[in-house]
């Protein structure tokens, strides 16, 4: 996988809402949210967790990786999360 140069801003649930994590490349962020390129927000709660922190990370990296290689979000996202389960 090639190295992601990103910038991981941790946000408050009262921020993030029901959002876990974010980043740029998502579709259809709500306005309110001014992600900057090569950023991805994180929720307080699951930075603050060693095992949900490694899971995000490798969610997130995951989802980027295939987005920058032609997948759709969806795709993407549904392949992430299937590695993020395998992270302990």
């Amino acid at each position: 996988m090639k190295k992601l140069n990103v910038k991981y801003k941790i946000k408050p649930k009262k921020i993030m809402k029901d959002y876990i994590a974010l980043n740029w490349k998502t579709p259809k962020i709500p306005k309110k949210f001014h992600i900057k390129k090569n950023e991805i927000w994180i929720r307080t709660d699951y930075w603050q967790s060693p095992t949900k922190r490694k899971q995000i990370i490798t969610h997130e990296k995951v989802e980027l990786n295939l987005m920058n290689k032609g997948l759709s979000y969806k795709k993407a996202h549904k392949i992430a999360n299937k590695f993020e389960k395998h992270v302990k």
